[in-house]
């Protein structure tokens, strides 16, 4: 905790000087407008700037694909503006396809699926990342929110698919929906790293939450698999359905109605009786629901 002197300004005016690390980190400077709340014995001030970062450099040298991915997915997520890679070698190995890929590809791939940043420039020995679209405060909440439909509309959809015996739409459902939940969970965690959470002693709670949501898309991309060798699983699917339009209810409106409801519909997902990956899959979705359950009610105190 940061202590300051209070200053008398004239006949009647108290001043405090802001903490210059603060200053810094947001961009405030002389002339800008800040927003200033009182709770009890707090005082909250806050900017409408995000936080300033420092240009990274990344050395790939020595990196295989897959590494590269990882650490472009950290850069990203960590909410640097200006990322720079640079390289010597034009190519990687990666291990999936056993094969060497152009650097350049690798990260093309991965920034098609990152959320307002592009490549700047190009060259022999490096490639340059830039944020172009600013993050603001209330892009978080819209994001998350969006994140819980995408879940509630792919379960619709696979259910749709599976009752029809639709194997090319549910491919399509496989091949799109955990891209683009993966997306919005990345852009949520950028939100989060660039200070775009006025509360900030309910940021643990929110990666949390993220980290379930994302979990659950990973299990649902693996449930589209086991149905596309064998379409067996409308009951188990639409039990998952059930479950998730009832979470963004719950998300959207805390009541303890419907986190009752909620807790109900998670526990028949736990309690069914598939085999096989089918049930390690829906085992580890009712293990996600479950660590939800808590960081809901908490963000909600």
């Amino acid at each position: 905790m940061t202590k300051r002197k209070v200053s008398l300004i004239g006949p009647s005016t108290l001043m405090i000087s802001l903490p210059s690390k603060w200053v810094k980190e947001y961009g405030v400077k002389k002339g800008d407008e800040l927003n200033i709340d009182t709770t009890g014995r707090n005082l909250i001030v806050e900017t409408s700037s995000l936080k300033k970062s420092k240009p990274l450099i990344i050395n790939l040298n020595g990196m295989n694909a897959s590494l590269i991915r990882y650490n472009l997915f950290a850069a990203y997520r960590g909410g640097f503006d200006k990322i720079k890679l640079s390289f010597e070698d034009e190519s990687a190995f990666d291990e999936n396809k056993g094969e060497k890929l152009l650097i350049f590809d690798v990260v093309d791939d991965v920034i098609s699926n990152l959320i307002g940043v592009e490549i700047f420039a190009q060259r022999n020995s490096y490639i340059e990342i830039r944020e172009v679209s600013a993050v603001n405060h209330e892009e978080f909440l819209n994001t998350l929110r969006r994140i819980f439909i995408t879940l509630v509309n792919t379960s619709s959809d696979m259910k749709d698919a599976i009752e029809s015996n639709n194997k090319v739409v549910l491919g399509r459902i496989r091949d799109l929906s955990d891209k683009k939940v993966n997306r919005l969970c990345d852009f949520c965690s950028r939100i989060i790293n660039k200070g775009g959470i006025v509360e900030s002693n309910k940021i643990p709670q929110y990666y949390s939450l993220i980290s379930s949501l994302e979990e659950i898309g990973d299990s649902m991309e693996e449930i589209c698999n086991i149905n596309l060798k064998k379409m067996s699983s409308l009951n188990e699917v639409t039990m998952l359905n059930n479950a998730l339009e009832s979470l963004y209810k719950l998300f959207c409106e805390y009541k303890i109605d419907r986190l009752k409801e909620f807790y109900n519909l998670k526990n028949i997902i736990r309690e069914a009786k598939p085999e096989g990956k089918l049930k390690i899959e829906l085992s580890k979705i009712a293990s996600c629901m479950s660590k939800i359950i808590p960081e809901i009610v908490s963000l909600n105190l």
